[in-house]
């Protein structure tokens, strides 16, 4: 009997299993033609399988499928019966309420839209639990002003001023309302000031684009507004100085950041840091300004560093002059040599010496001098080994400059082994074929660059790619190789900046070989020397001509790019600007520079990041 029992017992449980199985496939099978119906636009065929499917599953998923396309369809008296169908099931979700009051919504039933929104909302202010769920259903629908209202009617429901602070401010924006927006993520602010990162990410997302100003001009105010008011909150003062830096205003910035630094007893961090950031931003006064600051503090901990960053400012602003003169270099040499004098020669002063022997070198014609300095640095004690291979490839560049190109070659090899699986070492193997293009060894130099294409670095990866074509395209079986030898000597000149030699002998090219395959990469490289010139005019000139001339070959892409920025960045015609990036996007598709064109056309445009090109 107990057997018979067991016996019947377990054939139960599987055919119990068994039928739960099928069923389970079934509904597998039917929401997998359903979803293929309403992904194929099918949509009353994919209606009657949700439909089946809601008879057997009371799922959320097929549920919301359905209601998207009952409210595709128009079949509002379908979509409202499953809906009130819905809210009898589940009478504790108010949020089906929502769902009902947006059916009428959609028909411009604004009243009985209203009637149900206002059920939800009264729900959403009996259990905090759903506060959240209900808006959210509420946001789904872009109902926002309805998702505001039980934000701030549960803070007094609930007697919590804190409450849905991120969730209120995140609607504000949503409805455009930004002086309550900027308001309350502040106010998050000075409740906690660990969210200023989070908070300074919301506003660089929120308030742009901002072409006249205006959202940023609000924040500013409330800012100030509220430096005044609660003066003992420092985190907005440091917030007004990230807007001024979001900005360019670095006066503004080193206005704050000198008064909490002074209020805090920072010893010139603080504004030690943002001139660093002014000096990389090429805001020169800014920069000048924060180091004098520091180093008028004389105890301070960044003394030494402000000092030589003040005379890399000087530096900057010489290099920055469009025709600057002996005696600028003179000035700029006396502060050099005094700077170095006053802190002493060390470790710690050779970014200094190397500055110096730059100048020497590139600008003062004495090449021999800056070696002796660059030699010293080597050297000298304690010297890390990354700071000395850093050296080492300047003294090879000198090298290279005084026509010593072995000693060159010896000193990147030197690097290159050394730090063989560093970027460092990659630059050096770079420099090295370099060597080897400039003497016209152009198969060792090819080998050399195949291996850097795969390098981690895209600028060193990039260059190695680019000099690898150009060596292929003009040195095989067809090709005669005398162009490429006299381009590769142009290359060098133009390296020891001798910028009409380099033309004479660019010049040269075509006019003993006509049909040359370098005539792009002639053009091309005209541009960069008149850029390097600051000749801006006459560099568009030969980009033109490329374009005119050779759109199709491998340097048509970068051309159009170079182009489009200059009309961005120098001659400031937006139009042309926007025009010759979209150009790019149409002609060009797999170049490189797409990502970068559509993100400069879209600022220019004003675009909201996430919207599309037309």
């Amino acid at each position: 009997m107990n057997k018979a029992f067991t016996l019947i017992f377990f054939s139960l449980l599987l055919f119990a299993n068994t039928a739960s199985w099928a069923q389970t496939n079934d509904l597998r099978t039917l929401a997998a033609l359903a979803k293929q119906a309403k992904n194929n636009g099918k949509n009353i065929k994919a209606i009657s399988y949700y439909e089946e499917l809601l008879k057997k599953s009371s799922s959320d998923s097929y549920y919301y499928d359905l209601y998207e396309l009952y409210l595709a369809e128009k079949d509002y008296s379908s979509a409202e019966k499953m809906v009130k169908r819905r809210v009898r099931q589940f009478p504790q979700r108010a949020e089906f309420l929502v769902d009902k009051g947006h059916i009428s919504f959609v028909q411009k039933l604004e009243k009985d839209a209203d009637k149900s929104f206002r059920k939800a909302v009264s729900v959403a202010l009996k259990d905090n639990r759903l506060t959240n769920i209900i808006a959210n259903q509420f946001n789904k629908y872009k109902h926002y002003t309805y998702s505001e209202e039980i934000y701030l009617r549960a803070r007094k429901a609930f007697r919590n001023n804190r409450l849905y602070q991120f969730e209120l401010a995140n609607t504000y924006s949503r409805l455009g309302k930004t002086d309550e927006m900027i308001e309350e993520y502040l106010t998050i602010l000075g409740g906690n000031r660990s969210y200023i990162q989070t908070i300074q990410s919301l506003f660089a997302r929120l308030l742009n684009p901002d072409p006249e100003g205006t959202q940023k001009n609000k924040l500013k105010e409330t800012l100030l507004r509220k430096i005044q008011k609660e003066p003992s909150k420092e985190v907005f003062s440091e917030m007004l100085i990230w807007l001024y830096i979001q900005d360019k205003n670095f006066t503004g910035a080193f206005i704050q950041a000198k008064a909490l630094d002074r209020k805090n007893g920072e010893q010139g961090k603080r504004v030690y840091d943002l001139g660093i950031l002014a000096l990389s931003n090429k805001h020169l006064s800014t920069a000048e300004k924060s180091f004098n600051y520091v180093i008028g503090l004389k105890d301070s901990p960044y003394f030494l560093q402000s000092k030589m960053r003040l005379v890399e400012v000087l530096k900057q602003k010489v290099l920055g002059k469009k025709d600057y003169s002996n005696e600028d270099f003179k000035n700029l040499t006396i502060a050099y040599q005094s700077t170095i004098y006053e802190l002493g020669k060390s470790s710690l002063t050779i970014p200094l010496i190397r500055g110096l022997a730059e100048l020497q070198a590139y600008y003062l014609d004495s090449i021999p001098a800056g070696i002796a300095m660059l030699t010293e640095v080597i050297n000298m004690q304690g010297i890390k080994n990354q700071v000395k291979a850093e050296t080492k490839i300047e003294l090879a560049d000198l090298y290279l400059l005084n026509d010593e190109i072995w000693e060159a070659s010896l000193l990147y090899s030197q690097v290159e082994k050394e730090f063989k699986y560093d970027r460092l070492g990659e630059i050096a193997k770079y420099k090295n074929a370099k060597v080897a293009f400039y003497t016209g060894d152009f198969y060792w130099a090819q080998a050399q660059l195949d291996v850097l294409k795969g390098s981690t670095s895209k600028l060193i990866s990039n260059d190695a790619m680019d000099l690898s074509l150009l060596i292929t395209d003009n040195v095989g079986r067809d090709s005669i190789i005398e162009p490429l030898q006299m381009y590769a000597i142009a290359d060098l000149l133009i390296f020891k900046k001798d910028f009409d030699k380099a033309t004479i002998v660019l010049d040269s090219i075509p006019k003993f070989f006509p049909f040359t395959t370098l005539q792009d990469d002639i053009l091309f490289t005209k541009y960069k020397m008149s850029i390097e010139k600051r000749e801006y005019t006459e560099a568009a000139g030969f980009l033109k001509e490329l374009i005119a001339g050779f759109a199709e070959d491998l340097l048509g892409d970068d051309a159009l790019f170079a182009l489009a920025k200059l009309e961005e960045e120098e001659f400031n015609n937006k139009e042309k600007a926007m025009e010759l990036y979209k150009s790019l996007l149409t002609t060009y598709p797999s170049s490189l520079f797409v990502v970068e064109a559509r993100k400069r056309f879209r600022s220019l445009r004003g675009d909201k990041l996430d919207e599309e090109i037309n």
